[in-house]
């Protein structure tokens, strides 16, 4: 089960190479690591480890949801229009 950190990773590698800054970061039993990241001023959920980098998912699973949940609202809107 995932689980919310204290405080979000400084900064994480994504696998095409870009750097981003975590909003909130979630981690499970197993290793596995998440976090939620601001882009185009949406919320954005990305998976992976510090070797390989970190990539887009498609599926928020539920713990990730409800820290979604406890993210402030931003007044900008989503400019991918989704």
């Amino acid at each position: 089960m995932y689980k919310l950190q204290d405080k979000p990773a400084d900064k994480v590698r994504l696998e095409t190479g870009g750097e981003v800054t975590p909003i909130a970061t979630l981690k499970d039993e197993y290793g596995g690591i998440s976090h939620i990241i601001e882009d185009d001023h949406c919320y954005v959920l990305i998976n992976g480890s510090a070797e390989t980098g970190f990539r887009t998912v498609k599926h928020w699973y539920p713990e990730a949801v409800e820290v979604l949940r406890g993210l402030s609202v931003s007044r900008r809107t989503c400019s991918s229009g989704h």
